[in-house]
């Protein structure tokens, strides 16, 4: 199935606007595949739910899209990271993981997101309005998205 795409899109696939967008498109396109999606829609907030660390391959990733230059095209909020980045002394949590968690939840903010650690982005100062179209992922989040 052939994908509807803007100029827009176009561009970030091409590479024209960075290798982070570049990436991020060909990433996007390929899971439209999956889904068998005619064309892509525009949002205006995102909330990324891939931030508790659990292993190398996220915090590879993030890392990646930071060294690619990623920066966040709309106000994007994080999910809970899994780590207390003030006391995680004070529990029993292994040094190397914290500093990889730790790693992981750099990475997203160096892109620009909103360090808001939650799992509920509702009740921050980005809640969704209604028919404002929107890529939250965690589960209550987008029960909640739905509902407005």
């Amino acid at each position: 199935m052939v994908v509807n795409l803007t100029d827009y899109d176009r561009a970030l696939l091409n590479g024209k606007r960075g290798p982070a967008g570049q990436l991020a498109m060909s990433i996007v396109m390929r899971m439209a595949g999956v889904y068998g999606a005619s064309e892509l829609m525009d949002i205006t907030a995102a909330h990324i739910d891939s931030t508790i660390y659990i292993g190398e391959a996220g915090l590879e990733f993030a890392e990646r899209l930071v060294d690619l230059g990623a920066r966040v095209a709309v106000p994007t909020t994080l999910n809970v990271s899994g780590l207390d980045e003030h006391h995680w002394q004070e529990w029993v949590v292994p040094t190397e993981w914290a500093q990889k968690a730790h790693r992981q939840m750099m990475a997203y903010q160096r892109m620009g997101t909103a360090p808001t650690w939650t799992c509920a982005p509702y009740q921050t100062q980005w809640r969704p309005r209604f028919g404002q179209q929107i890529a939250w992922g965690e589960s209550n989040a987008i029960v909640f998205a739905n509902s407005v």
